[in-house]
Order: C-alpha cells, then sequence, then structure tokens
C-alpha cells in the first residue's frame, strides 16, 4: 500500500474518531439541558402553588378582619336584616390567576329577611353543599365581607388547581355510574355492568375510583367497553 493511501486512510480515521466525539458530546448537552429544563419546570410549578397558596391565605385572612370590623359595626343594628331592595354584591377572587371581580345580582329569595348570623350560617351551608359548578370552579371559601339592611357583600374566593380529582366512578345497582369529583352530582349513567368486567375492576369500582380529568375518564370508559 502506498504511502499516500496510507495518509488518507489515517485521515479518514481520524474524521471518524472527532465526528463520533462530537455526537458523543452532542448528546451529553442534551441530556445535560433536558435535566435542567425538567428541574427549572418543577422549581417553577412549585414557586407558582407556593405563591397561590400564600394568595389564597392572605386573602382569607383579609376577608376574616373585614368580617370582625363588621361585626362590630352589625352589633349596633344587630336588628338589621335583609329586603328584596338590599343591594346585593359578590366578590370573587381567583387565586390562580391573581384576578378579582365584582358582580351585582338580586338578593337571592333564601336570604330575605335574614340577619348578620343567619347569613353567616348560609355560607357555611353553601360551602358545605355546594354545586357541581362551583366545585368543579375551585370554590375554596365563602363569607360576609359588609352586612347591612341596605348592602349585603359577600366575597368568594376560588383556585382551580387545588382540584385534585374532578370525575369518580363507583358501581351502584351494577352498572357504572359516574360523579362529579364532589362525590354526590351524578355526572352520568354509563350503562356498562361490572359483570363484564375484570374482579380487579369491579373490586376497585366497589370503592369508587378517583379520576383526574375528562381525557382519564373517557379512557377509562373505552376500556371498560372494550
Amino acid at each position: 500500500m502506498s504511502k499516500v493511501v496510507k495518509n488518507v486512510w489515517l485521515a479518514c480515521g481520524f474524521l471518524v474518531i472527532v465526528a463520533l466525539s462530537e455526537v458523543v458530546c452532542y448528546k451529553a448537552a442534551v441530556n445535560k439541558f433536558e435535566k435542567m429544563a425538567q428541574k427549572s419546570e418543577t422549581n417553577i410549578t412549585d414557586k407558582i402553588k407556593i405563591y397561590t397558596d400564600e394568595k389564597i391565605e392572605k386573602e382569607c385572612e383579609k376577608a376574616l378582619e373585614n368580617n370582625g370590623s363588621d361585626s362590630v359595626a352589625a352589633g349596633a343594628n344587630s336588628s338589621d336584616t335583609l329586603s328584596v331592595q338590599t343591594i346585593y354584591q359578590v366578590e370573587k377572587y381567583d387565586a390562580a390567576k391573581d384576578i378579582s371581580s365584582a358582580e351585582y345580582r338580586n338578593l337571592p329569595e333564601k336570604l330575605v329577611g335574614l340577619n348578620r348570623k343567619q347569613v353567616d350560617e348560609y355560607c357555611h351551608n353553601y360551602m358545605n353543599n355546594m354545586s357541581a359548578d362551583e366545585f368543579l370552579a375551585g370554590l375554596q371559601s365563602m363569607g360576609v365581607v359588609s352586612f347591612s339592611s341596605d348592602r349585603l357583600v359577600i366575597k368568594k374566593i376560588y383556585d382551580a388547581t387545588k382540584i385534585k380529582y374532578k370525575y369518580y366512578l363507583i358501581a351502584i345497582d351494577g352498572e357504572v355510574v359516574v360523579y362529579y369529583g364532589d362525590k354526590k352530582t351524578i355526572f352520568d349513567y354509563t350503562g356498562i355492568k361490572i359483570s363484564k368486567l375484570s374482579k380487579k375492576e369491579q373490586n376497585a369500582l366497589k370503592k369508587g375510583v378517583e379520576v383526574k380529568n375528562e381525557d382519564e375518564l373517557y379512557g377509562i370508559l373505552e376500556n371498560y367497553s372494550s
């Protein structure tokens, strides 16, 4: 083999080694970048959660302070009750988006004739028996900010990120029934008989299956139907 050919082969070998080194370095850099991105995303998510929790806590404290000051004012007019002429204002605070809004509505019939203490009880019962819409919107708290016979201000604090499970599956009378995550409001009767499912799936449905979102819900139902 001539000297020229040997040199050519040596040069080719060198180029191959350089190219392989570049590929290895590139893959290492990509892996490092992906890990950094994942770590950064996790840090951002954690910071958002902490920020949101702090916002909710501050808003709750503010509402409690307002309630305290309003209670003193209401004490001088303890006989005040609400009427159809009472101005009804609902303040909403979205903790996840840090957005506040206010709405003026007709006073609900259930509130007509109530005093301050009774309205507080109404808010408490509302939270314990909230509608599916309020649950899905992420209602976290509700309370009286201002009370008088002329004006009632209610504050609601929402945070949809606090909803871990939007739906709930359970077996009723041998059928798979879908509830909203509040476990009180029925979303759908599926018509799927649990007798057609595996023992593992039947046992899970007897205890109840929590479902995060619509995609997971329809994925599970499709699996049950196949």
